[in-house]
Parts: structure tokens; C-alpha cells; sequence
């Protein structure tokens, strides 16, 4: 009974603001679309490996970092796209999936966008125990923490109202686990895929600043205890903005392309 009730433990904080987004879903007209690439200017010379200090039978010993993955041509997956300050636009799709996973000790998908007020499910597909803890990333409070001990135990159902990125966390001895998602105001967002490419299409006419995240991918620190690694702390995030124009039923190409620091 106590591992069930840890289940569905579920802490909110009252200091989080709610998401208040203003944007008007509206029928485009003459839309425009915008097709580009996030990529390195150099490929990487090694990509972190972090130590697995328990539940090796479920989580091996070693695990290659998920916070940086390059595919063809130098393209880096993982990285959020998307248009700042638009305030009226198409509709949210109606088959976004909302779903994380707890896999093999990673949070799958890695990065992820959801709509505000989304209803977010959460599920264990280890045998072992792991937690949720997720924060907001400007000021790190905390917005649930959910526990879940049972394999194939599914969470209460979570409504994300709160707009921004969340970075989430495992709490349960397994300090490399760690998952973004960006709970969006607006539909013109794109998770960019295994070779960096990303689409936003459907947008109105006009002049438009895009805005490129990336998290920050090398540790910074590590915090150990009794042989252990306690917690990993990583950079700041990557972060680029361009200035796009939209013209009817036009196609945009922008890339983005930084520096590993």
C-alpha cells in the first residue's frame, strides 16, 4: 500500500504561474511555411558517458548521453524550433501524442511538445523504481513529482497549464535520467529529428523572430556520495533567434548552426 500511494503522489507548486497564452486560433488564409536545419559547425570529438551506480539488471552500467545526438550531415536532434510572439494562427493538431515513457532508465521521448492544458500520461516500463520530478527551467521550482515503483502503473492523468520549459528528473538513485518538455502557447513548435530537420507550416504571412533551444550538453558538475553519483549539473542551454519573413503560400529555409562550448 505505501508504493501505491507513492504512485500517485503528485506535488504542485502554488507559485507556478498559469499559462494565460492570448493566442487566437484562426483560419490561415495564403499560409507560409518555414523548413530548416539545426547542425554543428564541427562534428563532436566524444559525447559524455554516464555512470550507472544501481539497477544494472534494468539499466546496464554505462549510458551514452542522450543530451546530444548528431545524425547526417553534422544535423542534431533534439533541438526545439519555433516563432516567437505570434498571437494568432492555426489550430493545435488534435493527434499530438502526450506521453512519457520511462525506458530502459531514459526518459523517451527525450524532448517533447505539448500543448497548455494538455492531459499528460506517464509510464514506468522498467522494473525498477522510478520517479518524475519536473521543474520549471527559469527558476527551477517544482511542479510535480510523481513515483511510480510498478511497472506498466500508469499516473494520474496530468494537465500541464503552465506554460515554458520543464526540465524532468528522476529522484530515485538515478541521477543521468533527464527529459525536456515544452508546454507550448502556440502550435508553431518542432522538435527537430535524428538528422536535425524541422517544418512549421500554416503560418501567416509576415515578419516573424524564430527562436532555436538546444539544453547545454557538457557536465559542468558532479556531485558524488559514498562512491556514487549523486546529481550531474550541465551547462547553460544553446540558444539562436533569426528574423524570417513569410510570404503567401511561400516556403522559408533557415538553418541554425552552433558551437559545442
Amino acid at each position: 500500500m505505501r508504493f501505491v500511494a507513492l504512485a500517485i503522489l503528485l506535488i504542485i507548486s502554488d507559485s507556478v504561474l498559469f499559462c494565460q497564452t492570448g493566442y487566437i486560433p484562426k483560419e490561415v488564409r495564403d499560409g507560409g511555411m518555414i523548413t530548416g536545419k539545426v547542425l554543428l559547425d564541427h562534428p563532436p570529438k566524444q559525447i559524455d558517458r554516464l555512470e550507472i551506480s544501481q539497477d544494472h539488471k534494468a539499466c546496464g552500467t554505462v549510458k551514452q548521453s542522450s543530451r546530444l545526438i548528431v545524425g547526417k550531415d553534422r544535423g542534431v536532434a533534439n533541438a526545439i524550433v519555433y516563432l516567437e510572439g505570434i498571437s494568432a494562427g492555426k489550430k493545435f493538431p488534435n493527434d499530438q501524442p502526450c506521453l512519457l515513457a520511462q525506458r530502459n532508465c531514459e526518459y523517451c521521448p527525450h524532448v517533447m511538445v505539448v500543448p497548455a492544458g494538455s492531459k499528460l500520461n506517464i509510464v514506468n516500463e522498467d522494473a525498477v523504481l522510478h520517479s518524475v520530478h519536473s521543474y520549471t527551467t527559469e527558476n527551477f521550482q517544482s511542479i510535480f513529482n510523481i513515483a511510480q515503483p510498478v511497472k506498466g502503473l500508469k499516473s494520474c492523468t496530468k494537465s500541464l497549464d503552465h506554460c515554458g520549459l520543464m526540465v524532468t528528473k528522476c529522484d530515485a538513485g538515478h541521477p543521468w535520467m533527464s527529459g525536456y518538455i515544452m508546454v507550448a502557447p502556440h502550435p508553431y513548435y518542432s522538435v527537430t529529428d535524428n538528422n536535425g530537420n524541422f517544418s512549421l507550416d500554416n503560418i501567416p504571412p509576415g515578419t516573424y523572430k524564430l527562436h532555436m533551444w538546444h539544453e547545454g550538453v557538457a557536465i559542468s558538475n558532479k556531485e558524488s556520495e559514498r562512491g556514487k553519483v549523486k546529481s550531474y549539473t550541465f551547462e547553460d542551454a544553446y540558444e539562436q533567434t533569426q528574423q524570417v519573413t513569410i510570404s503567401p503560400k511561400s516556403t522559408a529555409t533557415v538553418d541554425f548552426t552552433f558551437s559545442l562550448r
